[in-house]
């Protein structure tokens, strides 16, 4: 529990020249107030969360809880998949270039350039 932060400002308030007993007074007063934040927070939200997701009679309100991923997963599924379809796109794009580039120079065998006219003749 604040491995950096507690240690140095007891360390602080010894070379300050403050009292040893009064640093170290200090130090458990801090650890206490940021344990006591925690529980108190904890017991906060778990009251809201029963006072919305159950009702009167003590049962279950299904349509209260959202099943769905969090926001942020969501946003970041999304910007991945639109990531994925611009790569894929780029990489037809660049494909088709090569291919057209290939088909310019006349690069490769006799079959090739057979097979290659015999493609560009069906698509024209």
């Amino acid at each position: 529990m604040g491995i950096i932060s507690i240690p140095g400002m007891m360390t602080r308030a010894i070379l300050d020249g403050s009292d040893v007993k009064q640093a170290a007074q200090m130090q458990m007063i801090i650890m206490f107030m940021i344990a006591t934040s925690n529980a108190l927070s904890c017991i906060i939200a778990t009251h809201l969360v029963l006072r919305t997701c159950i009702d009167s009679e003590h049962r279950i309100r299904s349509n209260c809880i959202d099943t769905r991923p969090h926001a942020l997963h969501r946003a970041s599924s999304a910007a991945v998949q639109a990531v994925i379809s611009t790569v894929g796109r780029g990489w037809v794009f660049a494909m088709s270039a090569l291919d057209h580039m290939l088909g310019e120079v006349g690069v490769g065998s006799s079959s090739d350039t057979n097979a290659l006219s015999e493609r560009t003749r069906l698509v024209n």
